[in-house]
């Protein structure tokens, strides 16, 4: 589990005591909110009023598109990274290859091939920048890849030594890569469920192990350990049916220079640990979730093919969406997040900082996914109205 440590300092400290319970007003006319009596007992909370207005208003304008051009076609627009120059660097999921662009959208180069060799891809599943270096995890040949960014030329491979043991239900497997420090990286482990296996009382659990980059070695002793996101799962026989809906709960994490960040998305509460797994402190805004409507989310998947729909049809749902859907930490240490609102054709953006502030906050339509955010610019994957080609599109941001 998560190492625990007691009055470390930390920015996020409460200027407030606290107490078992809080109650804090959801808006200046509105019925009052409780804050479970778990949170109120987190030490160094920082709760952030319900009704406090944003510090900033925000501006966003498209700057630059990256995706297809004259040079080149993507077949399946993958994972991406953003360069510290505004480079960006997208995966072909099709083609197994990744193609780099100038910070205004025009083309550079495609970085390795298809293959199984140095340097080449079989399923890219995460991409990292680092200074002048690249680095790909592949999932089918379990290893990372290093590119150099001046001439885009495969430096080197490591390999990930892991097995897949499915004593019980389900087993854990290498998913997302971060650059930890000049020595290592820090492997996030997802869950991946079996039919048919033994099955016991025990949660599955993700969890974070370092991967030295001299020898290729995990450590023996995990960094963290969070709750795994709820799935629908049915099983036939042999064969099981996994499937991913937004009702359900899940974890969220986020990784920064200086900090691990939790939250599980049925409240707006974030975790903060430092880099050896040790819980620092938290920021917390009560927020009352929104009543969930059983006939419209069934109405939803109506289309689906079996077992889709049926699983979605005969499943138990809770009486609320969970209070946010996705949470991503920016290059200035501050925290966005998509909450749900009353439309649900958008999310109302809120973007906390360190010291448990409301920074700015905004709707934005839910078809237009935020990817990053970095160097003052917002990366965002949308389809083009014209075309109908997915592409990711730039956004400068101006702060009021």
């Amino acid at each position: 589990m998560l190492k625990t440590a007691t009055k470390l300092p930390f920015s996020l400290r409460a200027s407030v005591v606290i107490t078992l319970l809080f109650i804090i007003n959801a808006c200046s006319s509105g019925p009052a909110i409780e804050i479970p009596e778990e949170i109120a007992a987190l030490e160094n909370l920082k709760v952030v009023p319900a009704n406090m207005d944003p510090l900033h208003e925000i501006e966003l304008e498209r700057v630059a598109r990256f995706g297809d051009t004259d040079e080149v076609m993507i077949g399946r627009l993958g994972m991406s990274a953003i360069g510290d120059d505004g480079r960006v660097y997208i995966a072909d999921g099709t083609q197994n290859v990744i193609h780099a662009y100038k910070s205004d959208g025009t083309y550079l180069s495609q970085i390795g091939r298809e293959g199984d060799g140095p340097g080449e891809f079989r399923q890219i599943r995460n991409l990292q920048t680092e200074g002048d270096h690249l680095h790909v995890m592949d999932m089918n040949t379990s290893r990372i890849s290093t590119f150099d960014l001046n001439s885009y030329r495969y430096i080197s491979d490591l390999a990930m030594p892991f097995e897949r043991n499915f004593t019980s239900r389900y087993s854990n497997f290498p998913g997302l890569l971060y650059l930890y420090d000049n020595d290592h990286y820090l492997i996030h482990f997802f869950i991946a469920y079996s039919s048919g296996s033994s099955s016991n009382d025990e949660k599955p659990l993700e969890f974070g192990k370092l991967l030295s980059r001299n020898d290729g070695s995990f450590s023996e002793d995990k960094l963290y350990e969070f709750r795994s996101t709820e799935p629908l799962i049915k099983e036939e026989g042999s064969s099981m049916a996994i499937m991913s809906v937004d009702y359900k709960r899940g974890t969220k994490y986020m990784v920064t220079g200086e900090h691990i960040i939790w939250g599980w998305t049925e409240d707006l509460l974030f975790k903060f640990h430092d880099l050896n797994g040790n819980y620092v402190g938290a920021i917390y805004q009560p927020f009352e979730n929104i009543p969930l409507d059983r006939n419209e989310v069934v109405s939803q998947y109506a289309t689906r093919n079996e077992p889709w729909r049926s699983m979605v049809r005969n499943d138990t749902m809770p009486e609320t969406w969970p209070a946010f859907s996705s949470a991503i930490a920016d290059d200035m240490g501050r925290i966005w997040v998509a909450v749900y609102a009353e439309d649900n054709e958008i999310w109302n953006w809120r973007v906390f900082t360190r010291d448990g502030e409301l920074y700015t906050s905004f709707d934005w339509p839910r078809d237009k996914q935020i990817l990053d955010i970095k160097n003052g610019h917002i990366y965002t994957r949308e389809t083009d109205e014209e075309t109908e080609l997915v592409e990711i599109v730039k956004y400068q941001i101006t702060f009021n």
